[in-house]
């Protein structure tokens, strides 16, 4: 049984998918002071604020969010690398891709609606994980920490969307006596087949995974090897 994927800290997810990158790494040996050392490091705003872990949620670029000009240009180009990464982070939120859950003031730990981040002037405390009202300076939710979506598989149904045709015709150039070594195999009695059937199965198999995907055995052996054994020329219609 598959598990569950673990909630993770918001800010761990943040360093993450938004500072430790290669974009903003790269840019790492221009971290001259302590300023920028604390933003390529830990994800800290440039610019002289009481709490510099606040990023604005919509407007990461605006003043007073946005940084002080970095007074060299890979500290501009890390700062822009990080903002680009940082709004495909709140996209995915939005998008559904990646869920939040969080404790509300009144309703206690629950899972944050996608709309929650579509609020203008909201920003966010991203070293400890809360989201917050700029105009009320409100704390809307805290203790933030975010998992990835559970994708639902693709199933397909048994015996669909595979090219049984395109199988069948590769399937009777088998029965020519020159494909098969009857030292090597024991031949089939009536068919110039091998008698051990897995053989032929095992063929038609790498047939489709050689087109990306393999059907169901119970499947192979309905509508290929049961009739190529039999020795039709037509493969008949396909049970489900």
């Amino acid at each position: 049984m598959a598990t569950k994927k673990p909630w993770r800290p918001f800010y761990q997810v943040f360093l993450e998918r938004v500072i430790l990158i290669k974009e903003v790494q790269c840019h790492r040996a221009a971290a001259v002071t302590k300023q920028y050392e604390q933003f390529i490091s830990e994800g800290r705003r440039l610019g002289a604020f009481p709490n510099n872990c606040l990023w604005s949620v919509d407007r990461p670029t605006t003043w007073p969010y946005g940084p002080i000009a970095p007074a060299n240009e890979p500290m501009r180009q890390a700062w822009n690398a990080a903002i680009t990464a940082f709004t495909k982070l709140i996209a995915d939120l939005v998008k559904g891709e990646l869920i939040a859950i969080g404790v509300h003031p009144a309703i206690g730990r629950s899972v944050l609606d996608p709309a929650e981040w579509t609020r203008g002037d909201q920003i966010l405390d991203v070293c400890n994980g809360v989201l917050i009202d700029r105009r009320s300076s409100r704390v809307r939710w805290s203790a933030i920490a975010l998992r990835a979506a559970k994708r639902p598989r693709q199933k397909k149904g048994r015996g669909h969307g595979y090219d049984w045709e395109g199988a069948w015709a590769y399937a009777k150039t088998l029965r020519a006596e020159d494909q098969w070594d009857w030292k090597e195999h024991r031949r089939h009695k009536k068919q110039p087949l091998p008698a051990v059937r897995k053989t032929v199965e095992d063929k038609i198999k790498e047939w489709f995974g050689e087109r990306g995907s393999v059907p169901d055995i119970g499947d192979i052996r309905r509508n290929i090897t049961i009739p190529l054994y039999a020795g039709r020329r037509t493969r008949g219609k396909r049970k489900r």
